[in-house]
């Protein structure tokens, strides 16, 4: 260029390179301004390592992503996160969910754990003996999902049809267990999820057989461990309490459990029920009209009143051959077995009111 200027006979040839030193220089510095720019850009945004839960919804593209990103503090720079998530074929693939990152991770490692799909679990414990509404409570504090919502999936027409459950609710089907849930899922991917626990525990054809034996359905040997849930202590031998309910059902008597009735009480009040006293269930087994009050009616109740565990299923679905038609706790954790009324009485005397 400079023997070029020269053969022109160019007056002003040092000017023009003046110039032309001086956009160098400009250049040179805008490169390594920009250089700058984008390492504090793709650099952590703290040095602490502040945990941020961050969802991706399905169908979320890289620029929606970038500007969540921004908004929460992971990254500096969003327009920079579409430009590198693009250029490093990143845009198509970060995957929706729910992830821990942390504000000490740049800009590439955010995109290559989104890119990596490993969410964050959520450990949530549904214990025996909760029923539908215990349980939409616990997820709602968990903040896995609304109460409102949960229940409402417990009633869905379509989720009942699609597991043959021949009640209102889900109710019973629950199966108690830990479970690990990948939080963002919608609330349906855990209720199908612990419904069909309860089967692959329980294999439903080998279940609608053993309860065939007994005379009775799938769902009446599931509402009949839900009674014996709520009724065993803790050193109880469950198939001794199943047998008394069995027996009671043989000689048309009223099971009259406590439990169902406070069952529905709970129906009545539409949530859970933290704490009942004696005399709200003494008024409720006399005044209350529903299927559930099992002091006024016979046979089980509609539906469970509960979910059970393994050990009151299989005392559903193999009681002990007695001829006990009582029980009353004896203040240990188990109960006392007797055969006939007066003997009952006389246990309630003696373990309820200390009278010999």
């Amino acid at each position: 260029l400079i023997k070029k200027l020269k053969k022109l006979n160019i007056k002003n040839y040092k000017f023009i390179m003046k110039k032309l030193l001086i956009i160098i220089t400009l250049l040179i510095i805008a490169v390594i301004f920009a250089g700058i720019f984008t390492l504090y850009s793709v650099s952590p945004t703290s040095k602490y390592k502040e945990i941020v839960y961050f969802e991706i919804r399905q169908g979320e593209g890289a620029n929606s992503i970038a500007r969540k990103l921004e908004l929460q503090g992971l990254i500096r720079n969003a327009k920079l996160f579409s430009l590198i998530s693009k250029y490093l074929k990143y845009d198509r693939k970060l995957l929706s969910g729910y992830y821990e990152l942390n504000k000490t991770m740049n800009m590439i490692d955010i995109m290559k754990y989104i890119n990596s799909g490993k969410q964050v679990m959520s450990k949530l414990t549904i214990t025996e003996g909760k029923n539908i509404y215990e349980i939409a409570n616990y997820l709602e504090e968990e903040n896995f999902t609304t109460k409102e919502e949960f229940l409402k999936l417990c009633h869905d027409k379509e989720i009942l049809k699609k597991y043959n459950i021949p009640a209102e609710s889900v109710e019973g089907y629950i199966f108690p267990s830990t479970y690990y849930i990948v939080k963002g899922n919608p609330p349906i991917v855990l209720l199908n999820l612990m419904i069909d626990s309860l089967f692959e525990k329980f294999p439903r054809d080998d279940f609608e057989n053993r309860a065939k034996k007994l005379g009775y359905s799938l769902h009446e040997v599931l509402t009949m461990a839900s009674i014996i849930e709520k009724e065993m202590g803790a050193l109880d031998d469950p198939k001794i309490i199943s047998s008394v309910y069995y027996n009671r059902l043989s000689i048309d008597m009223r099971l009259q459990a406590d439990p169902t009735t406070i069952y529905a009480m709970t129906l009545q009040k539409g949530d859970a029920i933290e704490t009942v006293k004696s005399s709200e269930i003494a008024a409720a087994i006399r005044l209350m009209q529903s299927p559930y009050n099992t002091y006024l009616k016979k046979g089980l109740p509609p539906s469970p009143i509960c979910s059970s565990g393994v050990r009151a299923i299989e005392a559903a679905l193999n009681p002990a051959n007695t001829d006990y038609l009582f029980f009353v706790a004896d203040g240990t954790g188990k109960h006392v077995f007797t055969r006939t009324y007066e003997e009952h009485v006389d246990n309630i005397n003696k373990y309820i009111f200390n009278k010999r």
